[in-house]
């Protein structure tokens, strides 16, 4: 038997391109049994940093249309024509970051260890006071 990362709350059943259970693809979803061991491997490293960009879509009342694995980033759509880049998920002195590109091209590095980073979120992709990405 084949081991897989499913919860058994697949959204992509519904029609989402990432799963709101596991984090994967829809073609990761569908091509699991397909994949060798190793590549099966390497998207089960990818999904506990997956799992952070899953968490910013629910709580911005976004969606993630689409994961580029070798790229390690995402879209997440924020309305049909609000589409926001995400980047890999990262650690910097024990403290959680996602950097992320605006729909204008701006970036900014998003502290999301911080309380308030739905709020620093909203005020960078609407040019409030936030300071781009050193």
């Amino acid at each position: 038997m084949i081991a897989t990362p499913c919860i058994g709350v697949c959204s992509t059943a519904v029609g989402d391109e990432v799963c709101f259970g596991c984090g994967r693809s829809f073609a990761e979803v569908s091509d699991w049994l397909a994949l060798d061991d190793g590549q099966r491997a390497a998207v089960q490293a990818q999904l506990s940093r997956r799992k952070v960009w899953l968490q910013m879509a629910m709580q911005t009342g976004g969606r993630l249309l689409t994961i580029q694995p070798a790229e390690r980033q995402a879209t997440l759509a924020l309305t049909p024509s609000l589409l926001v880049t995400l980047g890999w998920p990262q650690q910097r002195q024990g403290r959680g970051y996602v950097p992320f590109l605006t729909h204008d091209g701006r970036r900014y590095l998003l502290p999301v260890h911080r309380d308030d980073w739905l709020r620093l979120f909203w005020d960078c992709l609407f040019d409030a006071d936030c300071a781009p990405q050193n």
